[in-house]
Protein backbone atom coordinates (compact mmCIF):
# COMPACT_ATOMS: atom_id res chain seq x y z
CA UNK A 1 0.00 0.00 0.00
CA UNK A 2 0.96 3.56 -1.17
CA UNK A 3 0.96 6.43 1.47
CA UNK A 4 -0.42 9.76 0.88
CA UNK A 5 2.41 12.39 0.42
CA UNK A 6 1.28 14.01 3.21
CA UNK A 7 2.43 11.37 6.13
CA UNK A 8 5.73 10.28 3.89
CA UNK A 9 6.10 13.23 1.12
CA UNK A 10 9.47 11.20 -0.50
CA UNK A 11 6.51 9.23 -2.21
CA UNK A 12 6.10 11.85 -4.72
CA UNK A 13 10.05 11.15 -6.17
CA UNK A 14 9.82 7.42 -5.45
CA UNK A 15 11.46 6.21 -8.81
CA UNK A 16 8.20 3.36 -8.96
CA UNK A 17 5.60 6.06 -8.86
CA UNK A 18 7.21 9.07 -10.13
CA UNK A 19 5.86 8.29 -13.68
CA UNK A 20 2.20 8.53 -12.55
CA UNK A 21 0.90 11.76 -13.19
CA UNK A 22 -2.66 10.48 -13.90
CA UNK A 23 -4.91 8.82 -11.21
CA UNK A 24 -6.14 5.47 -12.52
CA UNK A 25 -9.00 3.22 -11.75
CA UNK A 26 -6.95 0.60 -10.29
CA UNK A 27 -5.48 2.89 -8.18
CA UNK A 28 -6.44 3.05 -4.17
CA UNK A 29 -7.07 7.04 -2.29
CA UNK A 30 -3.79 7.65 -1.49
CA UNK A 31 -2.17 6.84 -4.91
CA UNK A 32 -4.92 8.86 -6.83
CA UNK A 33 -3.91 11.82 -4.82
CA UNK A 34 -0.46 11.02 -4.83
CA UNK A 35 -0.95 11.56 -8.93
CA UNK A 36 -3.56 14.59 -9.24
CA UNK A 37 -0.55 16.07 -6.83
CA UNK A 38 2.09 15.59 -9.32
CA UNK A 39 0.79 16.57 -12.34
CA UNK A 40 -0.60 19.91 -10.20
CA UNK A 41 3.52 20.10 -9.49
CA UNK A 42 4.28 19.71 -13.06
CA UNK A 43 1.54 22.18 -14.81
CA UNK A 44 2.30 24.61 -11.97
CA UNK A 45 6.68 24.76 -13.07
CA UNK A 46 5.77 24.62 -16.50
CA UNK A 47 3.02 27.15 -16.31
CA UNK A 48 5.37 29.55 -14.46
CA UNK A 49 7.85 29.74 -16.26
CA UNK A 50 5.45 30.20 -20.04
CA UNK A 51 3.74 32.56 -18.81
CA UNK A 52 5.48 34.45 -15.10
CA UNK A 53 1.86 34.16 -13.81
CA UNK A 54 1.51 34.53 -9.77
CA UNK A 55 -1.77 33.68 -9.92
CA UNK A 56 -0.56 29.86 -10.94
CA UNK A 57 1.61 29.14 -8.15
CA UNK A 58 -1.88 30.17 -5.79
CA UNK A 59 -3.76 28.32 -7.37
CA UNK A 60 -1.56 25.16 -6.99
CA UNK A 61 -1.39 25.85 -3.38
CA UNK A 62 -4.96 25.98 -3.34
CA UNK A 63 -5.60 23.12 -5.02
CA UNK A 64 -2.99 20.48 -3.17
CA UNK A 65 -5.08 22.24 -0.33
CA UNK A 66 -8.68 20.78 -1.35
CA UNK A 67 -6.72 17.66 -2.00
CA UNK A 68 -5.46 17.04 1.57
CA UNK A 69 -9.25 18.09 2.64
CA UNK A 70 -10.60 14.92 0.67
CA UNK A 71 -7.96 12.77 1.99
CA UNK A 72 -8.48 13.81 5.77
CA UNK A 73 -12.33 13.57 5.30
CA UNK A 74 -12.33 10.30 3.56
CA UNK A 75 -10.05 8.51 5.75
CA UNK A 76 -12.14 9.40 9.04
CA UNK A 77 -15.23 8.07 7.30
CA UNK A 78 -13.62 4.56 6.15
CA UNK A 79 -12.23 4.67 10.31
CA UNK A 80 -15.94 5.45 11.45
CA UNK A 81 -17.20 2.79 9.37
CA UNK A 82 -14.72 0.21 10.03
CA UNK A 83 -13.75 -1.06 6.76
CA UNK A 84 -10.19 -1.37 6.90
CA UNK A 85 -10.02 -5.04 6.52
CA UNK A 86 -5.98 -5.38 5.02
CA UNK A 87 -7.26 -7.83 2.24
CA UNK A 88 -10.26 -5.61 1.23
CA UNK A 89 -8.38 -2.09 1.11
CA UNK A 90 -5.15 -4.10 -1.36
CA UNK A 91 -5.28 -3.67 -4.64
CA UNK A 92 -3.60 -6.51 -5.44
CA UNK A 93 -5.97 -9.59 -6.94
CA UNK A 94 -3.30 -12.51 -5.87
CA UNK A 95 -2.31 -10.86 -2.36
CA UNK A 96 -6.18 -10.87 -1.72
CA UNK A 97 -6.37 -14.43 -2.99
CA UNK A 98 -3.60 -15.50 -0.75
CA UNK A 99 -5.42 -14.11 1.97
CA UNK A 100 -8.85 -15.87 1.45
CA UNK A 101 -6.98 -19.20 0.37
CA UNK A 102 -5.27 -19.24 4.18
CA UNK A 103 -8.16 -18.02 6.26
CA UNK A 104 -11.12 -19.12 4.65
CA UNK A 105 -13.62 -21.49 3.02
CA UNK A 106 -13.80 -20.50 -1.02
CA UNK A 107 -16.49 -21.35 -3.34
CA UNK A 108 -16.60 -24.11 -5.11
CA UNK A 109 -18.90 -25.70 -7.95
CA UNK A 110 -20.40 -27.82 -5.21
CA UNK A 111 -20.77 -24.89 -2.56
CA UNK A 112 -20.54 -21.72 -4.45
CA UNK A 113 -22.02 -19.50 -0.79
CA UNK A 114 -19.48 -21.14 0.81
CA UNK A 115 -22.89 -22.87 3.44
CA UNK A 116 -21.78 -26.00 5.32
CA UNK A 117 -22.43 -28.96 3.95
CA UNK A 118 -24.45 -32.30 6.11
CA UNK A 119 -21.25 -34.58 5.10
CA UNK A 120 -18.89 -31.77 6.24
CA UNK A 121 -20.11 -32.49 10.21
CA UNK A 122 -17.98 -35.76 9.21
CA UNK A 123 -15.77 -35.38 6.53
CA UNK A 124 -14.56 -31.76 7.50
CA UNK A 125 -15.43 -30.32 11.18
CA UNK A 126 -12.67 -27.98 11.50
CA UNK A 127 -13.66 -26.18 7.90
CA UNK A 128 -12.42 -22.97 7.91
CA UNK A 129 -15.39 -20.45 8.00
CA UNK A 130 -16.75 -18.94 4.77
CA UNK A 131 -14.87 -16.38 2.87
CA UNK A 132 -16.71 -12.32 2.98
CA UNK A 133 -19.41 -12.44 0.39
CA UNK A 134 -19.37 -8.68 0.33
CA UNK A 135 -15.65 -8.33 -0.98
CA UNK A 136 -15.51 -8.41 -4.70
CA UNK A 137 -13.10 -10.98 -5.28
CA UNK A 138 -15.27 -13.40 -3.65
CA UNK A 139 -18.32 -12.21 -5.05
CA UNK A 140 -16.79 -12.52 -8.73
CA UNK A 141 -15.72 -16.48 -7.50
CA UNK A 142 -19.12 -17.03 -6.04
CA UNK A 143 -20.98 -15.91 -9.87
CA UNK A 144 -18.09 -17.89 -11.32
CA UNK A 145 -18.27 -21.05 -9.59
CA UNK A 146 -22.61 -20.35 -9.99
CA UNK A 147 -22.75 -19.58 -13.49
CA UNK A 148 -19.98 -22.76 -14.45
CA UNK A 149 -21.97 -25.56 -12.42
CA UNK A 150 -23.38 -26.31 -16.12
CA UNK A 151 -21.37 -25.34 -19.68
CA UNK A 152 -25.11 -25.44 -20.95
CA UNK A 153 -26.65 -22.68 -19.00
CA UNK A 154 -26.19 -18.87 -18.91
CA UNK A 155 -24.98 -18.05 -22.40
CA UNK A 156 -26.65 -15.05 -23.48
CA UNK A 157 -27.67 -11.84 -22.21
CA UNK A 158 -31.18 -12.64 -20.92
CA UNK A 159 -29.68 -15.88 -19.24
CA UNK A 160 -27.41 -13.56 -17.31
CA UNK A 161 -30.25 -11.64 -16.03
CA UNK A 162 -31.95 -14.79 -15.06
CA UNK A 163 -29.13 -16.17 -13.23
CA UNK A 164 -28.57 -12.36 -11.35
CA UNK A 165 -32.36 -12.71 -10.54
CA UNK A 166 -32.21 -16.24 -9.16
CA UNK A 167 -28.88 -15.63 -6.79
CA UNK A 168 -31.27 -13.82 -4.84
CA UNK A 169 -32.32 -17.20 -3.18
CA UNK A 170 -28.92 -17.93 -2.20
CA UNK A 171 -26.64 -16.59 0.57
CA UNK A 172 -24.14 -17.27 3.13
CA UNK A 173 -25.23 -18.05 6.46
CA UNK A 174 -24.37 -16.10 9.44
CA UNK A 175 -22.66 -19.20 10.61
CA UNK A 176 -20.17 -21.13 8.75
CA UNK A 177 -18.27 -23.31 10.93
CA UNK A 178 -18.66 -26.41 12.90
CA UNK A 179 -19.73 -26.31 15.77
CA UNK A 180 -21.71 -23.11 15.54
CA UNK A 181 -20.94 -20.20 17.28
CA UNK A 182 -24.17 -20.19 19.53
CA UNK A 183 -22.54 -19.28 22.92
CA UNK A 184 -20.57 -16.20 20.95
CA UNK A 185 -23.96 -15.28 19.57
CA UNK A 186 -26.15 -15.11 22.84
CA UNK A 187 -23.52 -13.26 24.97
CA UNK A 188 -23.85 -10.84 21.79
CA UNK A 189 -27.62 -10.83 22.05
CA UNK A 190 -28.37 -11.01 26.04
CA UNK A 191 -24.80 -10.59 27.70
CA UNK A 192 -24.74 -7.44 29.32
CA UNK A 193 -28.57 -7.73 30.29
CA UNK A 194 -29.62 -7.08 33.46
CA UNK A 195 -30.97 -10.07 35.68
CA UNK A 196 -32.88 -9.96 39.29
CA UNK A 197 -31.24 -13.69 39.12
CA UNK A 198 -27.49 -12.28 39.02
CA UNK A 199 -28.33 -10.21 42.20
CA UNK A 200 -28.97 -6.86 40.20
CA UNK A 201 -30.84 -5.23 43.07
CA UNK A 202 -32.49 -2.64 40.32
CA UNK A 203 -33.72 -4.99 38.34
CA UNK A 204 -35.19 -7.00 40.87
CA UNK A 205 -37.46 -3.65 41.62
CA UNK A 206 -38.01 -2.87 38.27
CA UNK A 207 -39.52 -6.55 37.92
CA UNK A 208 -41.62 -6.37 41.16
CA UNK A 209 -43.11 -2.92 40.00
CA UNK A 210 -43.87 -4.41 36.65
CA UNK A 211 -45.56 -7.12 38.25
CA UNK A 212 -47.37 -5.29 40.63
CA UNK A 213 -48.50 -2.76 37.97
CA UNK A 214 -49.83 -6.43 35.71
Amino acid sequence: MVSFWLDNPNVLLNKNYITELWPNNDFDLERKLNSITRLIIVLTILGYFLTKSQYIPVSAVVSIMILVIIYKTKSKSQQKEGFKAPFVKSTNVKDITKVLEKEFTLPTKKNPVMNILMNEYNDNPNRKPAAPAYNDTVIEEINDKSQNADKRLFKNLGDNLAFQHSMRNFYAMPNTQIPNSQKDFAEFCYGNMPSCKEGDSLQCSKNNALFRTT
